[in-house]
């Protein structure tokens, strides 16, 4: 069967019943996730609420409507679900691609003791974050100040779907049609996919019970709190958030070190759906930064973090204080490491893409290849024709490199890994060109760039599923506004009960001083003392040699994980691990097949649970503050 055969009796997605349920994610978890972003300092998974959506959407089309979800919705349904979320624009960037648009961290930024003590808040551009401390003060992203942060936002939002859309199509061509490549990851999504069509009402009793334990513990550790903050102004927490920290425990043996267990429920049960060699992984890259390296550095004075350190230091100073100091740099390097060293294993792969790229041709294409690149080149170019204007100072060819080839060339590597089942990424490309090119000036480091996201696993998923793939497209296109409109209201509604950060929102009041660590390490002058190309250089090299022994002892799922927990505080990978533990336990007691078919969904639940306590506590905050609060 031919390709345009193919095409024509593919299944049709999107529907009414597939767009309803991408709104329903849409507006029903984005308060949530938001909230859990706030509260643990990291973006929470949306995969087991994809699940729950299709799994309610099921039930919904057999009660009302009498039909059955057919697969190729529920196909739609999962893979456009990744545009659904989108608060983050306007809340913070992830640590490795500060290049991102995230408005409330921007403004912080402006303000932070970190900023202010590495002499970079005076020097943060008129574009990056409003000049005024009035919109701080009241909180709000309704001033006219946020405008030409909107305008360059807006032209990111064109470059950002279309350069993916672009990339993933020819990602899509080279590694999915010509070299049918196995890309593994797709497999477990259509597997669910069809087994959750089929309905088993024993998964769904699992999906209920893990629901409500989800929910009771919700209600405990942030409903319950957070109400009675707003409501009595009175400290209703049981729990500590986002962990219970011990470090006056193991300091007394280990001074420098710190010890500590994450407090909510859906970071232990991220364990279960995990490769267990990527969470041991994890948890020993944190033990080797934060409890031997540590206690190490104060050992022998190490640094100034030895200095710094007193008995009783608790966890968010020393991962704050720690990573300043001595780590961060040579995480870059080790990151580096996990990105470049993959390619050079594999010498002969990443020809046969380049060589593969000649046999593009458009009878085997929905698309017409020439027109794509054409759209990729448009929004790019247009995006970096604005970072000129904004950094006039900074020469437009490095503009062009890294808003069009560093992005073609990582999608590349990025999509072959991802076809044989690797992660492959280099963090921090913005900081490392522009620290390279020995730029004297300040606004180039604030000029966003694009980083390209890969769809291509998402496109073999339609394949293997016979779904159009335009409407995986389409469904993506016409939901993301969407999602960006009400990740804003979220946010300034979020905004609105309390400051960002704050003992409120205590996960980002830990992880963005870290965030603004690292970016005031690249910029400021000042921290010139903390940016140690040497340390770079050896985490390259500990990650290479790492990444050697690993791929000779096929072991590369641990080493890779290990990359993580450098960065993982040790309540997070410690919780994770202990649910992988227990993952392994239960597998032991109800049998491999049965545990593996049930531990997506009770992750699901938890998580579903949770957010909904967190829906219903956020939502009572947020109007109760809107009728009384007052803005400082």
């Amino acid at each position: 069967m031919n390709d345009q055969t193919a095409t024509v009796m593919r299944g049709r997605g999107l529907t009414w019943r597939s767009l309803l349920a991408l709104l329903y994610i849409t507006f029903v978890f984005q308060s949530s996730m938001a909230f859990m972003h706030l509260v643990t300092g990291s973006t929470p998974a949306y995969s087991a609420v994809q699940w729950a959506t299709i799994l309610l959407f099921i039930e919904l089309a057999a009660v009302f409507a009498g039909t059955k979800l057919t697969i190729f919705e529920a196909v739609i349904i999962y893979l456009a679900a990744g545009q659904t979320i989108k608060y983050w624009w306007f809340l913070a960037p992830t640590t490795g691609n500060l290049a991102h648009p995230g408005w409330i961290y921007q403004a912080y930024l402006r303000y932070s003791p970190v900023s202010v003590a590495l002499g970079l808040a005076d020097k943060i551009p008129w574009f990056y974050a409003p000049e005024s401390y009035e919109v701080w003060l009241q909180r709000t992203l309704f001033h006219q100040e946020w405008t030409i942060v909107a305008l360059w936002t807006s032209v990111y939002l064109l470059a950002a779907m279309f350069g993916d859309f672009a990339m993933s199509i020819l990602g899509y061509h080279l590694y999915v049609r010509i070299e049918k490549l196995p890309f593994p990851y797709a497999d477990p999504i259509v597997d669910t996919t069809r087994t959750l069509i089929e309905r088993e009402w024993r998964r769904m009793s699992v999906l209920g019970a893990s629901s409500i334990l989800g929910f009771a513990y919700g209600l405990l550790l942030y409903t319950l709190p957070l109400t009675g903050e707003v409501f009595l102004n009175v400290n209703l927490r049981t729990i500590p958030i986002p962990w219970a920290d011990y470090n006056y425990l193991i300091q007394q043996i280990l001074p420098g070190a710190s010890f500590g267990v994450a407090t909510d429920l859906a970071v232990m049960a991220t364990g279960f759906i995990l490769p267990f060699s990527v969470v041991l992984g994890s948890l020993i890259g944190s033990i080797a930064i934060y409890i031997v390296g540590n206690h190490l550095l104060v050992k022998y004075g190490i640094t100034g973090f030895a200095q710094e350190y007193t008995y009783g230091m608790d966890i968010q100073t020393i991962w704050q204080r720690s990573v300043l100091w001595a780590w961060a740099m040579p995480m870059v390097g080790f990151a580096i490491a996990m990105g470049i060293i993959p390619l050079l294993l594999r010498p002969k792969d990443t020809y046969r893409a380049l060589k593969a790229f000649k046999r593009i041709t458009e009878s085997a294409a929905e698309f017409n290849i020439g027109w794509v690149i054409g759209l990729f080149l448009a929004a790019t170019l247009s995006l970096s024709f604005v970072d000129y204007w904004l950094a006039p100072d900074f020469p437009p060819i490095y503009l062009i490199l890294l808003n069009i080839i560093i992005p073609f060339v990582t999608m590349l590597v990025a999509v072959r890994g991802e076809g044989l089942g690797v992660s492959i990424g280099v963090p921090y490309t913005r900081e490392m060109v522009i620290k390279a090119t020995g730029y004297p000036g300040i606004n180039a480091w604030f000029v966003p760039i694009y980083t390209s996201s890969s769809w291509v696993t998402g496109f073999k998923v339609c394949d293997m599923t016979n779904t159009r793939v335009k409407d995986m497209i389409l469904g993506m296109f016409i939901i993301f506004p969407v999602a960006l409109l009400i990740g804003y209201i979220t946010v300034q509604s979020l905004w609105r009960v309390a400051p960002i950060p704050s003992s409120i929102y205590p996960g980002v009041l830990y992880a963005w001083p870290v965030q603004a660590t690292f970016q005031s390490i690249f910029i400021s002058p000042e921290a010139a003392v903390f940016f140690q190309v040497p340390y770079i250089i050896y985490g390259f090299i500990s990650g290479s040699i790492l990444y050697v022994v690993g791929h000779v002892l096929k072991i590369t799922p641990l080493i890779i994980g290990a990359a993580g927990g450098l960065s993982s505080p040790i309540p997070s990978a410690l919780s994770v691990f202990v649910g992988a533990v227990i993952g392994l336990v239960m597998q032991h007691l109800l049998g491999r097949e049965f545990w593996r078919s049930i531990r997506g969904i009770i992750y699901a639940g938890i998580l579903l649970g949770e957010g909904l306590a967190v829906t219903i506590g956020t939502g009572l905050a947020v109007i109760i503050r809107s009728m009384w609060a007052s803005p400082y």
